[in-house]
């Protein structure tokens, strides 16, 4: 109670305050015409050490970092988790701008309106790691470091670059294809797989239905089709420019985005700090909890002149 009373207080031009909603510590809020799903834990009065803002991967949502919230929390930080969409709880429109340096500008703007006036520790997973990195680039003013988890980083990007294009540019061929995949592919029973491919281990129930449940709503997957087409990048940027205190954390088994497949875009950012993780797959901030807070800790408090 006393979480969602603060919440109300604190809560800026836009945002929705009533449920239902899907975590208890759940808000929207409107930006830039889309409507964002996030998450908020406050710290105890008087053990603010820092916010953490926290940006989840491909197909995922905030849930893939809560226990990590939960501990950041814990240890005084005041936490940010959000569904970039059409991720998550987070707008479905097929129309955003599903690029890197767009969906940066949106955090942006959302951190502008939400939270004026911090300075944040991003961390950004897999998909989230290249959006971070865009961040990065664009706003480093805003940042006290950056953490790249198995991040998708990039060399680096041309403004007016797209994805690619297919025969899903379409869009009566987008929507028919989504709602197909909703509803035969998006399953309990393949989510299962990907994640245990992800974790390198067996999920629980919980975890795939805290994956599966925001996939089957109506329009993400249409959405997610959509991607190729709208995904024009808003700002050219250069890995080599990062200027902001940075730290990569590897699982040694990622199968998904390997290590060894960004090495090279690691080896142009200046200064940053690279950990691995002994058995960790696509996921350790999930499966691999203790040691990734650890090294994340131990990070941050590196930074602090005192």
């Amino acid at each position: 109670m006393k979480l969602l009373l603060l919440l109300v207080l604190i809560a800026a031009p836009g945002m929705v305050v009533t449920g239902p909603f899907p975590y208890e510590n759940s808000r929207y809020i409107m930006i830039d015409g889309a409507e964002l799903h996030f998450r908020f834990w406050f710290p105890e009065p008087g053990q603010y050490r820092g916010s953490a803002l926290l940006i989840h991967g491909f197909s995922a949502s905030t849930y893939s970092w809560e226990a990590a919230a939960e501990h950041m929390q814990a240890m005084g930080f005041e936490v940010v988790a959000i569904d970039i969409p059409p991720f998550g709880y987070s707008d479905k429109s097929p129309r955003l701008n599903q690029s890197n340096t767009a969906r940066a500008r949106l955090l942006h703007d959302f951190l502008e309106q939400a939270f004026p006036g911090r300075k944040w520790h991003f961390s950004g997973h897999s998909m989230g790691g290249a959006i971070a990195q865009a961040f990065s680039l664009m706003y480093p003013e805003q940042l006290l470091s950056v953490t790249f988890v198995a991040g998708t980083l990039f060399s680096s990007v041309e403004e007016n670059q797209v994805r690619g294009r297919g025969f899903l540019s379409a869009w009566p061929v987008r929507n028919i294809a989504g709602r197909f995949a909703r509803s035969y592919i998006i399953t309990p029973g393949r989510v299962e797989n990907l994640l245990e491919s992800a974790y390198g281990k067996p999920p629980g129930r919980e975890q795939v239905q805290a994956y599966l449940k925001p996939l089957k709503i109506p329009g993400t997957t249409t959405a997610m089709l959509a991607s190729s087409r709208n995904s024009r990048e808003i700002l050219s940027l250069q890995a080599s420019e990062l200027d902001v205190p940075a730290l990569a954390i590897w699982g040694t088994r990622d199968r998904w985005v390997p290590f060894e497949s960004r090495k090279d875009v690691l080896e142009m950012m200046p200064g940053i700090e690279i950990q691995r993780i002994e058995g960790a797959g696509h996921n350790p901030q999930e499966t691999h909890l203790e040691k990734f807070l650890e090294i994340w800790i131990r990070f941050i408090d590196s930074l602090d002149p005192h």
